[in-house]
């Protein structure tokens, strides 16, 4: 696999590259199932490829646009025949402009694709070169004020966008009811049962489409949103209960693993 970054910013807040990916391999670490502490604006150029956004799956075309949500859990299925050329925006979430906040609870509720008119597409793509020949003193403005327009022209769309191609009824239905029970006592067997489907069936499948078991994707969804609660000014003590969690050390160290540093660390930045 020979991957060359055509360009990369990167700063404390903001993620912005353009990457073409010869002969990709399916078993690269980036294509894995993950989530990011940042608001992603996944732009597709090129590849034989398809995205997994929490249960919903994506066969992308050129000039498709796809948006994640902070926590959403992602994953790329790739032909790696086939040359994969992408550009992508991660912003972090104390950075979003406000233009993100018309787009939030649909992109949370499972519409991430949208798809841009030729127009548009040239639009994007002459506005990212833009960015790229610019002053390196002067991206960070223009990158914000790109994704702020960006935003914009997505909102327009959700009259016109539909949730498409959702793979499989028994993994939307496992995300719903996880979601819905994430200060509840969960485990695969009661996940499971509330289901009507074997332990064994349940995980093998989620695992296939998600990239992650179910108890994986429980711990990742419980942090996400322990994180959204602490930032809105909730105790740490009252965080980690509400979230699933028994105690604060499993809490702790879960939060670490996933974001990176301690919940406290974690709150002191999103402050700064």
């Amino acid at each position: 696999m020979k991957k060359k970054k055509l360009f990369v910013y990167r700063d404390n807040t903001t993620y912005l590259h353009h990457t073409l990916t010869i002969d990709p391999a399916t078993d690269d670490v980036s294509f894995k199932s993950h989530s990011h502490n940042m608001v992603e604006v996944y732009y597709f150029l090129r590849g034989n490829a398809r995205f997994v956004v929490e249960g919903n799956i994506f066969t992308l075309e050129r000039g498709n646009i796809l948006v994640m949500a902070s926590g959403q859990t992602h994953h790329l299925l790739l032909e790696p025949s086939t040359a994969y050329e992408r550009m992508a925006l991660l912003i972090d979430t104390s950075a979003v402009p406000t233009e993100f906040d018309l787009l939030s609870e649909p992109v949370y509720n499972g519409t991430n694709l949208f798809e841009l008119n030729k127009r548009e597409q040239i639009w994007f793509e002459e506005s990212f070169s833009l960015i790229t020949k610019a002053a390196t003193d002067t991206q960070k403005n223009l990158i914000l004020s790109f994704s702020s327009m960006v935003f914009s022209l997505l909102s327009t769309k959700l009259k016109h966008t539909t949730n498409i191609n959702i793979v499989d009824n028994t993994i939307k239905k496992t995300i719903n009811f996880i979601n819905k029970n994430l200060s509840n006592e969960l485990s695969l067997e009661i996940i499971a049962n509330a289901l009507y489907c074997s332990r064994v069936t349940l995980n093998r499948k989620f695992r296939e489409i998600m990239g992650c078991t179910v108890w994986e994707y429980v711990i990742r969804r419980r942090i996400y949103s322990a994180r959204q609660q602490l930032f809105l000014g909730d105790a740490i003590t009252d965080v980690y209960q509400k979230s699933g969690f028994n105690d604060y050390s499993t809490f702790f160290r879960a939060y670490k693993k996933i974001i990176g540093v301690s919940p406290s660390e974690d709150f002191k930045k999103s402050q700064n």
